[in-house]
């Protein structure tokens, strides 16, 4: 058994990445931009620098990603104010269940720091976690391993001894870095031929979470 589980956050424990998607689209359209899952793909994980880098290269300079950036996250924050922050299905049996079998958990999110703290507050899930590591406070963002090497350092467990749970590709390829293994939680992408021999397999609810972890 693992001496600690680390959680990315959006696509993991919020069900929220259909939701970006549907903003980024919506957003990309009153600029002009045509931003499907294909291009949110190759930013989905990254902290604002890495998706800024991965957004120019596709999309060029000439339209300014911070003005796209911040009305994705109006149509974000409104859709979140009518309808609540989605959470995955069974995501607080499963905090319970690593909980009550001493389990240390810890947050390994690209979101900024007060974003984050936001959400599981609201969630009343910040109690769960033992640690928090977001994207303001790491240098080098996702797919560097720095978030998941923080997090088990503050943890005070190595890597080898953490799983982590990750729904992107940058997310899986930073927690592989930091020698962690990876449990694939399956969300808008099924899969990365970057990453099959990066996890150790994959996911679809927390019921499966917990039998692999029995399995063990």
């Amino acid at each position: 058994m693992y001496k600690a589980i680390i959680f990315d956050m959006d696509g993991v424990i919020l069900d929220t990445e259909k939701v970006f998607l549907k903003c980024w689209n919506e957003a990309g359209k009153e600029f002009g931009l045509n931003i499907t899952n294909k291009e949110l793909s190759q930013m989905r994980g990254g902290t604002i620098p890495v998706i800024k880098s991965v957004f120019e290269k596709i999309f060029g300079t000439e339209i300014d990603f911070y003005e796209v950036r911040a009305r994705r996250e109006e149509l974000k924050e409104k859709i979140f104010k009518e309808n609540g922050i989605p959470v995955k299905e069974g995501i607080e049996d499963f905090f319970k269940y690593l909980k009550n079998r001493g389990i240390k958990m810890s947050l390994a999110t690209s979101t900024t720091s007060d974003l984050a703290t936001r959400y599981l507050n609201e969630l009343d899930f910040y109690k769960y976690f033992d640690a928090f590591v977001c994207g303001d406070m790491i240098e080098n963002g996702k797919p560097a391993p720095d978030i998941y090497i923080e997090a088990c350092k503050r943890l005070g467990v190595y890597g080898k001894d953490a799983l982590v749970l990750e729904d992107s590709k940058n997310g899986i390829i930073s927690a592989h870095r930091a020698n962690c293994d990876v449990l694939m939680v399956v969300d808008i992408d099924e899969s990365f031929d970057e990453t099959e021999d990066k996890i150790v397999g994959k996911i679809r609810n927390y019921d499966e979470a917990i039998k692999y972890l029995e399995s063990l």
